[in-house]
């Protein structure tokens, strides 16, 4: 069930690859467990690049160099938890320093995993993270 949208939330994603498999997430938001890329929300007043620098340090441990971007939303998304509309950027990433925190952040990330960019666990994702995930087999060719 989708709630009528009041308000926007602009996301945003680091696209890790390491020997063909990607770095995803598995997390909580209110009761809902679910599969997605390290990354999360831009605060008020903060660009994206910065947002996306301290979600992937908060999630996963590492520290990070920002890529190009790979993808946008395209598609109406409309939250299942909130009444917002969510926007989301996807974006290479490479490693520069940290440890992982494989077994999450002690928030909301419950568990850090790689994952075959072939095999991504789509049907555990919402339906943002889904159009891109898509996609990234080709993305990820054409870069």
């Amino acid at each position: 069930m989708s709630l009528k949208p009041i308000s926007f939330s602009c996301r945003i994603y680091g696209i890790l690859i390491e020997n063909k498999k990607v770095l995803m997430t598995r997390s909580r938001f209110i009761d809902r467990e679910f599969v997605n890329f390290p990354g999360g929300g831009v605060e008020i007043g903060e660009s994206p690049e910065d947002a996306l620098i301290r979600e992937y340090q908060e999630e996963t441990g590492l520290s990070i160099k920002i890529g190009k971007i790979l993808f946008s939303s395209q598609k109406l998304h409309l939250s299942t938890q909130r009444p917002i509309q969510i926007v989301s950027s996807f974006w290479r990433v490479e490693k520069t320093s940290g440890k992982l925190k494989e077994n999450g952040n002690n928030d909301d990330v419950l568990k850090l995993f790689w994952a075959e960019i072939s095999s991504i666990p789509k049907g555990e994702m919402f339906s943002s993270d889904r159009e891109f995930a898509d996609l990234l087999p080709d993305l990820l060719s054409s870069s």
